[in-house]
């Protein structure tokens, strides 16, 4: 579970586009940013169909489910010897480590990501692993095993598995059954501590009412991944998402960021437009700091493509983010 003291690093990619996100979900488990040590969240300074008929495995469980537990002793020693060190997280749901194989003695990498937004996902699948369907995906590199949690949208639980002397794909599966049946037993779950945003979900973040109001027409909920959230019309949309990161007036620094004031509790989020998508504002904060200069982040903007001359951005994506730190205060 989640640790006070270690250090995590944390990459944070600002201006994404969904579409862009295909080709990201597939990178995360080429490339995995080294977050080495552990955070303790108790420490601090839609409608859609789920695919397995116990809660264990609905967007709303997953929430709960810690990442690093799933790569715990008992499992990863079952596939190799487990490398010293902890595992190395990234945000609230991914986390990785590494294993050497006893025969080859080479490293055997792994990703797992829960709650992963599953873009172009087969309808059919050719297996399944305690009712849930499981397909594979080989690059060059390696090889992920997904078991789809939902459809419409697509969730699941993604394995990747990268090994030189042998194949990564019989190592994803036997690390995914490990996964799904450490879940389904109620393990690896988080604190349900006071004030975290790990339970929450983000398209809950604000009321159809208010999400119409500043978009400009009735919106509709899409669920990037259990963590984000597109409030969506045509041609605006507004984002929500909960992540573990630096301070934003950090991650931000290099796209001259600027301090704007949300509510009596939250003074001095930080607003910022980056190279990427200059068209769209957004407006982050640390709801929650915890060890190592990370801390609970929301990160809420506004986008109207094409954009409109006579409209300011970031006046929209500052309306929305007081409406979620308002929330969230409640909460």
């Amino acid at each position: 579970m989640f640790r006070a003291r270690g250090a995590i690093r944390v990459a944070t990619v600002h201006g994404v586009s969904r579409s862009a996100r295909v080709w990201l979900t597939a990178a995360v488990m080429l490339t995995v940013a080294g977050c080495a040590g552990q955070v303790d969240l108790g420490k601090s300074v839609t409608n859609r169909t789920t695919v397995k008929a116990a809660g264990s495995f609905n967007d709303d469980a997953l929430r709960t489910v810690d990442p690093c537990g799933l790569l715990a002793d008992d499992l990863l020693s079952t596939i190799g010897k487990k490398k010293q060190g902890v595992p190395d997280r990234r945000g609230y749901s991914e986390c990785s480590h590494s294993v050497t194989d006893p025969a080859s003695g080479k490293d055997i990498r792994f990703v797992v990501k829960v709650g992963a937004d599953l873009i172009g996902a087969p309808k059919q699948v050719g297996k399944s692993i305690a009712g849930l369907g499981v397909f594979e995906t080989r690059t060059s590199s390696g090889c992920s095993q997904t078991a789809v949690t939902t459809r419409g949208p697509d969730h699941g639980l993604v394995v990747a598995a990268y090994w030189d002397s042998g194949d990564p794909c019989d190592a994803a599966i036997k690390l995914l059954e490990g996964v799904v049946r450490t879940i389904s037993e109620g393990k690896s779950k988080y604190d349900d501590t006071p004030g975290s945003l790990v339970r929450l979900n983000p398209c809950a973040a604000i009321d159809d009412k208010s999400a119409a109001a500043i978009t400009g027409a009735t919106t509709q909920k899409e669920p990037d991944d259990i963590r984000g959230c597109r409030y969506r019309t045509r041609p605006a949309y507004i984002s929500v998402k909960y992540t573990i990161d630096f301070d934003p007036g950090q991650t931000a620094r290099s796209y001259s960021p600027v301090k704007v004031d949300l509510t009596d509790k939250v003074k001095g989020a930080w607003q910022f437009k980056t190279n990427i998508s200059p068209d769209k504002c957004q407006i982050e904060w640390v709801h929650r700091a915890l060890s190592g200069n990370r801390g609970e982040n929301v990160n809420v903007s506004f986008e109207r493509d094409p954009p409109d001359p006579g409209q300011d951005p970031c006046a929209k994506a500052v309306e929305a983010a007081r409406l979620v730190a308002t929330k969230l205060a409640t909460s």
